[in-house]
């Protein structure tokens, strides 16, 4: 039930976006990334559109738990470029899915057990092109506990490192399990109080 009101609500986005850019003269051919995660019941479902991440700090580990749909990525796949040559490369930004280019996109949509402790950080991609993951991770772990401290030092080392794009961060710390609430059903109700 949470992934269909999660891909729902991103269907009504997708579709509305190109409109939107249609309709206004100054945004024609741009297009939007997304990633977007819902929590529930011990897990996590995270839908994404472009080169916005979503990564995961457990046990002291970053993961990048998206993949950019870009040209870059398409290289390093293929073996053409290295991981570290990316990071210098020109062509960053060439994502090969976003929002609003297209009337419609593909969403990928993944689900993942999440435990406490785990913390969880959503990021455009003016956050992870002028930081690499090595410092995110610095960054991450002595602030895990402040997440307004660790973000807006996120943001700052993104313009101590020149800042060339709009950052956006978002943290969420797993501090306890969140099951899902079993609803009980009328019947069941009245039968158990037969018993007590």
């Amino acid at each position: 039930m949470a992934t269909l009101n999660l891909s729902a609500a991103l269907e009504m986005a997708t579709s509305s976006h190109p409109r939107q850019v249609r309709s206004n003269n100054e945004d024609a051919g741009m297009g939007t990334t997304l990633v977007a995660v819902l929590f529930c019941d011990n897990r996590l479902i995270v839908a994404h559109i472009g080169d916005s991440r979503l990564y995961r700090l457990r046990d002291g580990t970053l993961t990048q738990m998206t993949r950019d749909p870009s040209l870059l990525q398409e290289q390093i796949d293929s073996g053409m470029l290295t991981a570290e040559e990316a990071h210098f490369s020109q062509n960053k930004n060439l994502v090969t899915r976003a929002m609003g280019v297209d009337d419609t996109v593909d969403i990928e949509m993944n689900e993942y057990e999440a435990l406490p402790g785990d913390l969880y950080l959503l990021c455009s991609d003016g956050l992870n092109d002028m930081v690499d993951d090595e410092e995110i991770e610095l960054t991450l772990m002595p602030l895990a506990e402040n997440l307004p401290l660790c973000a807006t030092q996120l943001v700052v080392a993104t313009n101590d490192h020149g800042g060339r794009d709009n950052v956006s961060v978002i943290l969420v710390k797993v501090r306890e399990p969140f099951p899902a609430a079993v609803s009980e059903s009328p019947w069941l109700g009245r039968l158990q109080s037969w018993f007590r």
